[in-house]
């Protein structure tokens, strides 16, 4: 700012304008005072160059202003003499007759006349783009288009008038005005069709119809044409508002379901007014073609037009033109139309809008019965046809109740439901992409591949058969909850109910590991949410069609879901099978067989919680009717979501509270569901059936490769301890060996001689370390739940390997030479048969069927099931036994074998509850009287006879009540789990399971079971919770695994118990 003064103080280059030359050539050099020169005179021809140009364009401009000034002046003036001779013609024709005149003006002067009407009629034309102007802005859009088809005469009379042109000449004004005039035929149109697309509430019938008089009588369109007009014009607005809402990446299922409700409206209504605009119900004519052809007489349309004939001639001649194309539509016409236009606009709600589905947005079958409902709720809702209730009751004559269904049989002429026209398909597709979505996800959250292939340890920690088996010892297994004090009677719903509950899942979960139970658990849920879906989405009118559909279709996706998983456990057990087999694998890479037999074990557990405790599988699989105990538990429950949809989308004035009325309407729908489910044919999928064999092959086939691996371990162990044992080829005494008394008659005399025999009375302790390991093997991997057929298959597995153990080292005795002695041979016979009869359970079918299973538990169908079994053994251990008897004196052998096979059977009664598991597969010599061992060796205390108390842990026969009540009980709680063995129990059966009084708890046998071995202490806890997960086709309950005469171990061991 400083330096603008300085500036302006300073001329031409810089120097100031006060310093003459002389003082510039005293202070500046040569060189500065010639550049101050050449800039300055630079400067002097660009400023004359500018005033040139400058002078030189004004000078044009100036020019053209003058000439436009004088062609102004020119017509003002002619415009002026006009006027003023207007004004004396005016005054002249308006002259009153009293007034002298001239003798030339006292006759009629046709020119005048002829200009005056002239300009009468251009003043018409002056005056219409105001009339309608006016028109347009009060929504007159009828009078628009009249005033502008008036003016179209007016000025079609000026054009035709003969001698005119010279006239027409004084008026340059007309043409350039009618171009203005016609300009608003484009204009009526528009704001016509915008009417049509204007959704006031207050905006009445007639307003469409008169915008529809207008475009009709501006476009000169046929009632046909102005019918298919109003009802795209419809469709446009339902597209906008679906537009708008595909467009709103924010929108939520409550959103589109208040536009599907808002759409429907407009479906609604818009059938109802083609109806009053366009249909003809007895004599009365409908609304549009009345309010087009209602027109003033043409006489006073004209106005200030002097003698309009003409005018009044040319528009009689239009309204008779629009009278004859104003022909009514016929009620097929009208029907067709609307059908076409109904199906059009389903297309457009259910296809694609801006690359996606707008009932995709709807995540749930709870949602889409929601959407249902509510849109059921507009269809039949008086409000929305409130604007034609009075023309409905002047054509039915009454009230009308249901005012849509009414104008639907009237309009539409068919008995049709709009929601299945529109929107039952694409529900329907909808619901089959949720069911589509759940089960993909599952397929995305379970890899069973992986989880198997996780079970593995750093190749330099490998395990070999000896430390697998040294830790059994250690590891243990999992049985179900500790005793901890008094076990009262649970009550369901109660406290003590829902604590036994979360610790059997505790105790499951713990059993199965956390992987097990997360795939379990994945698949259960997902089947119960696809299940719930469904089941809320069936309570519709529509229920019975939609079972049809949808039920084979979830059970189809539900088998195809599983069978997948199925698979890749199936291929998971081929490899594991090659990677056993292939024993010249030597590379560190390499896994152990300890680890693929947990692999295996892995698999088998999973498999046996799909078909135990995934409960929902076998529902869906099932008969639909099963599904009617979920109903109630699917829609009880009101979600919040319900309450935020009915506020959002109904529309409808109500009375009730909106969760009083949503609980009766979820009441209502119930019995739809269970009318629906009732209603199909009782049976299951044949689905259910091949998954459940599928099932129960793999688990038999993952349990084979732990059976193959521990068999053959157990019995190199066995066979190593065998040759290995001295005791065979001592002629000394040897411990677990007792002397029997023989009495014989002596034939001299009648006194009997008694002979002293030492035979052996227990199994040798490599063939009780083998059975017992085997036995903690099948508790370590869960033998309380593993199924009698795979229990069957290791019995027979291990009872091969002992038979081919006793072969080969009698085939080695041979080559050898016999070494065994008289002693050897006696406990060899003792061990063969004691192994025997434990491992008897394995030689029938391992496959028999549920019910002959249970047929065993009468003792006439037991009897035979053991002489069968029985046979099987005898026949396999009888060329060993002969082979064996062969090598003692015969008359010896005959004099020891019944007392040998005694102290057998003894033996067998007393190790029976430690070798549980393979005995109750098949229980033998129940008929025996059970004794104490007489030898010092045995580590049974002697106590007295003493009553009963009430501790005693179990009773043979109320067992045998307690589980055939269970069993009956059960039945009638979920028939459908009873068809079939894919059973779990419920919460409900598993309290009922577990409701047992003080005095028939099995918590107390633990003390006596540790006293017994060591091993005893883990089948002595409590296994009060272990009836709960079994079923009659797996491993026993705990009062199985006992023999006959455990009823009585803890007060004697020497009561028989014949009566089971």
């Amino acid at each position: 700012m400083s330096s603008t003064p300085r500036q302006n103080s300073l001329g031409t280059g810089g120097v100031p304008w006060n310093q003459d030359a002389e003082s510039l050539f005293r202070t500046k050099p040569i060189s500065e005072i010639r550049n101050v020169e050449a800039t300055t005179r630079k400067q002097i021809q660009d400023k004359s160059e500018e005033l040139r140009q400058l002078v030189g364009n004004r000078y044009r401009d100036l020019i053209d202003s003058a000439d436009s000034i004088v062609i102004m002046k020119s017509s003002c003036e002619s415009i002026s003499a006009n006027i003023s001779a207007i004004h004396h013609s005016i005054l002249y024709s308006l002259s009153s007759p009293d007034i002298p005149r001239s003798p030339h003006s006292s006759t009629f002067n046709p020119v005048g006349a002829r200009i005056y009407g002239i300009a009468c009629r251009v003043k018409y034309l002056v005056d219409t783009p105001e009339n309608i102007w006016g028109c347009l802005d009060e929504s007159m859009f009828l009078e628009s288009s009249a005033r502008y088809i008036r003016a179209k005469h007016v000025h079609f009379n000026l054009l035709n008038y003969k001698d005119n042109n010279n006239v027409l000449s004084n008026f340059p004004l007309l043409q350039h005005q009618w171009q203005i005039v016609e300009g608003f035929k484009v204009q009526i149109s528009q704001r016509s069709r915008e009417r049509l697309f204007d959704q006031t509430i207050n905006l009445g019938i007639g307003a469409y119809a008169d915008a529809l008089a207008a475009i009709a009588i501006v476009d000169e369109l046929e009632p046909k044409q102005v019918l298919t007009l109003f009802v795209e014009s419809r469709k446009s607005i339902m597209s906008q508002k679906l537009s708008a809402c595909c467009r709103d990446a924010n929108a939520d299922s409550s959103e589109v379901i208040s536009v599907f409700c808002y759409v429907l409206k407009i479906i609604q209504i818009t059938v109802c007014q083609v109806g009053e605009l366009f249909l003809q119900v007895l004599t009365d004519m409908p609304l549009f073609y009345k309010t087009i052809l209602d027109t003033p007489p043409a006489s006073q349309l004209f106005g200030g037009v002097p003698n309009p004939d003409e005018e009044v001639k040319l528009w009689n001649l239009f309204k008779d033109k629009l009278e004859a194309d104003m022909v009514f539509l016929g009620r097929d016409f009208i029907s067709k139309t609307c059908s076409d236009w109904l199906r059009n606009c389903g297309k457009e709600i259910t296809s694609k809008i801006s690359g996606r589905y707008l009932i995709d947005v709807v995540g749930s079958g709870y949602e889409l019965s929601l959407a249902e409902k509510l849109i059921r709720e507009t269809m039949d809702s008086k409000h929305v046809l409130e604007g034609s209730l009075e023309w409905l009751k002047s054509v039915f004559g009454s009230e009308i109740e249901l005012p849509w269904k009414r104008t639907h049989e009237l309009v539409l002429g068919e008995e049709s439901d709009i929601w299945a026209d529109i929107f039952e398909d694409a529900f329907v597709q909808r619901m089959k992409g949720l069911i589509d979505l759940k089960f993909d996800a599952l397929s995305g959250d379970v890899d069973v591949a992986q989880s198997v292939r996780s079970i593995a340890k750093p190749p330099d920690d490998r395990t070999d058969s000896e430390d697998y088996l040294k830790r059994l010892q250690v590891g243990g297994g999992v049985w179900f909850i500790k005793p901890n004090g008094k076990m009262l009677g649970s009550v369901p719903g109660s406290k003590l109910h829902h604590s036994q509950d979360n610790d059997l899942l505790s105790c499951l979960s713990t059993y199965f590991g956390p992987e097990v139970s997360r795939i379990k658990d994945a698949v259960d849920n997902c089947c119960q949410k696809v299940l719930e879906d469904l089941l809320s989405f069936l309570e519709s009118p529509n229920a019975p069609r939609r079972l049809r559909d949808l039920a084979p279709y979830v059970q189809n996706k539900c088998y195809e879901s599983l069978s997948t998983i199925l698979i890749q456990l199936k291929n998971e057990l081929d490899h594991l099978y090659s990677d056993l087999k292939d024993e010249k694998k030597d590379d560190a890479s390499s896994l152990s067989p300890a680890i693929l037999v947990e692999r295996s074990l892995f698999i088998g557990r999973l498999l046996f919680a799909f078909q135990k405790h995934a409960r929902h599988i076998s529902v869906i699989l099932g008969s639909p009717r099963s599904w009617a105990s979920e109903v109630l538990t699917a829609v009880t429950t009101l979600s919040p979501i319900g309450s935020k949809h009915i506020r959002v989308a109904s529309g409808s004035q109500m009375t009730d509270s909106p969760g009083k009325k949503m609980l009766d309407s979820s009441r209502k729908q119930t019995s739809l569901v269970m009318n629906a489910l009732y209603g199909v044919d009782d049976k299951s999928s044949p689905q259910l059936e091949d998954l459940r064999q599928t099932t129960q092959d793999l688990s038999v086939r993952a349990y084979n490769l732990w059976i193959t691996w521990v068999a053959d371990e157990l019995s190199n162990i066995f066979s190593r301890n065998l040759k290995q044992d001295d005791a065979l080829s001592s002629t000394a005494p040897v411990r677990g060996w007792e002397e029997t008394v023989v009495k014989q008659q002596e034939q001299s005399s009648e006194a009997q001689s008694e002979m002293k025999i030492s035979l052996p009375s227990m199994p040798s302790l490599y063939v009780t370390s083998f059975l017992c390991y085997a036995c903690e093997e099948i508790h370590r991997v869960g033998g309380h739940v593993i199924d009698k057929p795979i229990l069957q298959n290791f019995a027979t597995r291990l009872f091969d390997k002992v038979v081919a153990i006793y072969e080969a080292l009698l085939s080695t005795e041979e080559v050898r030479g016999s070494q065994m002695s008289e002693k050897g041979v006696l406990q060899v016979l003792f061990d063969l048969k004691f192994a025997a009869d434990v491992l008897s359970g394995g030689s029938y079918n391992a496959n028999e069927d549920l019910s002959e299973i249970l047929s065993l538990r009468s003792p006439l169908r037991r009897k035979q099931k053991t002489q069968q079994s029985n046979t099987v053994i005898g026949e396999r251990t009888k060329p060993l036994v002969n082979q064996l008897s062969q090598r003692l004196d015969p008359i010896d052998w005959l004099t020891y074998e019944p007392y040998l096979w005694e102290n057998e059977r003894q033996a067998y009664l007393r190790h029976a509850v430690l070798f549980g598991f393979f005995v109750q597969l098949n229980r033998m010599h129940m008929d025996a009287v059970q004794k104490l061992p007489t030898n010092s060796e045995s580590n049974i205390m002697r106590c007295s006879v003493v009553p009963r108390f009430k501790y005693l842990p179990i009773s043979a026969p109320a067992l045998s009540v307690r589980n055939s009540a269970r069993t009956s009980v059960s039945a009638s709680t979920d028939d459908v789990y009873s068809r079939n063995s894919w059973k779990s129990y419920t919460s409900d059966e598993i309290s009922r399971n577990t409701d047992v009084d003080e005095d028939s708890s099995l918590g107390v046998a633990a003390p006596f079971l540790k006293s017994f071995m060591q091993v005893g202490s883990r089948f002595g806890e409590s296994t009060l919770r272990l009836g709960s997960m079994l079923t009659d086709g797996q491993v026993g309950r705990f009062g199985d695994i006992l023999p006959a005469q455990a009823a009585g171990l803890l007060s004697s061991f020497t009561t028989a118990r014949s009566d089971y």
